[in-house]
């Protein structure tokens, strides 16, 4: 089953536990380190808490997700431990699938925007992340909240945003974003996928690891919005697995 996935190959893992906010799309981004038979060691580059006893006490089920030859595969794959270094070891199951992978939509556009980044664990940035959800549902926008007008590049499953050149992106961020549609503002966390330099500013690109699928939704119809807006071709709306927690095989789950 490994010899399907390569070392230092970029992987995601999606969260399919049984016991998952199943509302909620929840991801990490690593690479590949070890294989052997049915297993693979993916490396995090951020502390995640996978490792802490409570968490070790849960079962933890993803779909790892790659490409291979031109074409998505994903397989279902159970948490066996957590080694030093942010490394995650994994068994795989026994249905491996493949599929054509799409680039999904994407759009230049202005949006105000909060980007919120600090050197910290993965989980502090999802408690951060539910603390904001849960107020944003509950009491609305604070009064005292200032967004910026910026100019990005989105998508239902990232974005690129222009930022500070002198100042070294932190691995993970957290975002907030206005669509100036008469609702709250978007967040969503998101990992650092890639940066360069450009004249006197860095370009970011973000991949979101955590977002309600509500969200994820209205980033959709916001970006087909703004493609019919700009004249710009809307594609028929497709299954991006990537970003979906279930196989096409609906029965994957209960394989083992």
């Amino acid at each position: 089953m490994s010899k399907y996935f390569n070392i230092k190959q970029k992987a995601f893992l999606i969260n399919m536990s049984e016991s998952r906010d199943k509302e909620t799309y929840e991801s990490l981004s690593g690479t590949i380190v070890g294989r052997s038979g049915d297993s693979i060691a993916l490396q995090i580059p951020y502390p995640t808490d996978y490792a802490s006893q409570s968490s070790q006490a849960r079962k933890h089920t993803f779909k790892l997700n790659t490409e291979a030859m031109g074409s998505g595969i994903q397989v279902i794959a159970d948490l066996v431990k957590v080694e030093a270094g942010n490394i995650l070891h994994l068994k795989l199951r026994s249905n491996l699938e493949m599929y054509q992978r799409r680039q999904v939509p994407r759009i230049d556009t202005t949006v105000k925007l909060i980007q919120v980044q600090r050197s910290s664990s993965l989980e502090a940035y999802r408690k951060e992340f539910l603390r904001i959800t849960d107020q944003l549902k509950s009491q609305g926008v604070p009064a005292n909240l200032q967004m910026q007008d910026a100019t990005v590049n989105l998508g239902v499953g990232g974005v690129r945003v222009v930022c500070e050149a002198k100042v070294t992106p932190f691995a993970l961020s957290l975002f907030l974003l206005d669509f100036d549609d008469n609702d709250t503002p978007v967040c969503a966390l998101g990992d650092l996928v890639w940066e360069r330099l450009e004249k006197d500013s860095r370009m970011c690109g973000y991949r979101f690891i955590l977002v309600s699928k509500a969200d994820q939704e209205r980033i959709s119809s916001y970006i087909q919005a703004q493609r019919k807006k700009q004249k710009v071709f809307v594609p028929q709306a497709k299954a991006y697995w990537e970003l979906l927690d279930r196989m096409v095989n609906d029965g994957a789950l209960k394989q083992h």
